[in-house]
């Protein structure tokens, strides 16, 4: 079966934030930031009764996987050489996607493992400001190795702003002037083994404060032809959201005070907090709330690092913080 290197999760999950005057603005994103996205059921929201004070609720939506992200300035990087003009560098710890901001959201390529893919024609995702009512439509191309085929990349992206209005996300963490706007990314990559197609559809919902979505719902549609053999065609629905998001030393508002990476994890997990202060206990539990394993903020760091390599696998509660917070973390071998 003829299969490719699939970027389109990631670059479909880094959008933009929208000001507060109905309008796409570039966001305020920074190197050393973080952040943790969790993957759950598709939910696609009612249609808009308008275009301002609309309600979307999300909060039905269960957490099945989350991963986190670190957020590097792309000229500090190995690879800065082959994305000159990009300005940020997104690594989940699999593969590492360069953007930049600016006069537009634009996605220079990528890295996993070995394979690099570098946009000739580079895709942007919209220009700035992008208005309530606007439309938008970009193509894109790339050309690159992967086990010694060259593979042909083209493909496509429109996206519509539409309507405002307050979500409730998974977790009930409520957002004000909340932004919905469709995406439809149609990308095919060509080799002399066959073609795969990607089509995606997907619903954005952006806040002005965030510089990647707050919530998204999308259908990926894949059909894999090689040549003299079977077409396969499948259909994946699922909704992706932000789950916490660390900037630098200090916690963006409403969000989760802290956050961890990876989730999910197999050895160690780091857990960051939004600013360095007092000694404070990290405690796991089981689902059944037992305690499984206890560690500790030291006086002044940021990040702790723990060993989960003994814990079976499974879903857990990781709690810390001066409130005692709780989180999810997923531990998979």
């Amino acid at each position: 079966q003829f299969t490719m290197l699939r970027f389109y999760v990631v670059s479909f999950a880094l959008a933009l934030g929208l000001s507060s005057f109905a309008q796409l603005e570039s966001p305020d994103i920074e190197a050393g930031e973080s952040f943790t996205r969790a993957i759950g059921d598709y939910l696609m929201p009612a249609e808009d009764t308008g275009t301002m004070g609309q309600v979307w609720d999300m909060s039905a939506v269960v957490t099945q996987s989350s991963y986190g992200y670190n957020i590097l300035s792309a000229p500090l990087t190995a690879l800065s050489k082959s994305f000159p003009d990009a300005t940020h560098a997104i690594d989940d710890g699999s593969q590492i996607i360069y953007t930049s901001y600016g006069d537009a959201f634009t996605f220079h390529g990528g890295t996993t493992g070995s394979i690099v893919v570098i946009y000739s024609d580079k895709q942007t995702y919209h220009p700035f400001p992008f208005a309530i009512g606007d439309a938008w439509q970009d193509d894109f191309a790339a050309e690159y190795g992967a086990a010694g085929i060259t593979v042909y990349r083209t493909g496509s992206i429109e996206q519509t702003c539409h309507s405002s209005g307050t979500l409730t996300n998974p977790g009930g963490q409520v957002y004000e002037d909340v932004y919905r706007s469709t995406v439809i990314e149609t990308l095919l990559d060509s080799t002399f083994l066959g073609t795969l197609q990607i089509d995606i559809t997907a619903e954005y919902f952006q806040s002005a404060q965030f510089g990647i979505p707050l919530f998204a719902t999308a259908t990926v549609y894949t059909l894999d032809i090689p040549f003299g053999g079977t077409p396969v065609e499948e259909t994946t629905q699922y909704s992706i959201w932000l789950d916490s998001y660390t900037a630098g030393t200090d916690e963006l508002e409403s969000l989760a005070t802290w956050g961890m990476l990876p989730n999910p994890a197999s050895d160690v997990v780091t857990i960051i907090r939004g600013q360095k202060g007092l000694s404070e206990p990290i405690t796991l539990f089981s689902m059944d709330g037992k305690q499984v394993l206890q560690s500790q903020f030291t006086l002044g760091m940021q990040q702790a690092i723990i060993d989960v390599s003994d814990l079976p696998n499974g879903v857990y509660l990781v709690s810390t913080g001066a409130d005692q917070e709780s989180q999810r973390l997923v531990i998979a071998h």
